[in-house]
């Protein structure tokens, strides 16, 4: 398989127990945990990435999420942050990060 965003390609790649995977992920846009503490059906479009790429792209939505919740200390867990919002701020902050990844996809420089 072919990374969406990098163009790396994992298809050799084997899935070892307790190792490091370095395959594909399926990242869900916008992220399934926001409509799921939203109680509602995810509905959205699917991208192949590559761990490396998937990871970026989590650390930019956390980056997101404390930005929303205007913590002074960055939290590094996208449940806890969302522990710390409402429901008007979670489907808020569902539409930007839907938006902000639609970018980074097409964005070559990230």
């Amino acid at each position: 398989m072919i990374c969406q965003k990098c163009n790396g390609d994992f298809s050799e790649a084997i899935y070892q127990k307790c190792k490091t995977y370095e395959g594909i992920d399926e990242h869900h846009n916008p992220p399934e945990f926001l409509s799921n503490f939203l109680k509602e059906s995810w509905s959205g479009e699917f991208y192949k990435l590559c761990r490396k790429c998937h990871r970026k792209l989590h650390d930019e939505i956390i980056v997101i999420l404390n930005k929303k919740v205007n913590s002074f200390k960055l939290i590094n867990s996208e449940y806890w942050i969302l522990q710390k919002m409402n429901l008007k701020q979670i489907k808020e902050v569902k539409d930007e990060i839907y938006s902000f990844t639609l970018e980074w996809m097409k964005n070559e420089n990230t």
